[in-house]
């Protein structure tokens, strides 16, 4: 069941728990370990911190596809 790559259905719900997760529940900072406990993933989730290098590095998954839900979701709960 966790051995394999999400599904494009799976891929997609992640990515709108993910902003849904990030829009309601990190208020300044949240850093997780993540994934495999011998290689693990380190995650950081900041609302007062710079990004790391240049902010259009960053991809936003599903950007062309998405649609404006609420107020919150057109600037992001910033």
């Amino acid at each position: 069941m966790h051995n394999e790559r999400l599904s494009d259905e799976e891929l997609d719900l992640f990515v709108q728990y993910l902003h849904r997760f990030a829009n309601h529940d990190v208020d300044i900072f949240l850093g997780l370990e993540v994934g495999h406990p011998e290689h693990p993933v380190y995650v950081a989730f900041g609302r007062d911190y710079q990004p790391v290098g240049e902010a259009s590095d960053y991809r936003r998954p599903f950007a062309d596809r998405r649609q404006m839900t609420s107020k919150s979701d057109t600037n992001d709960g910033r």
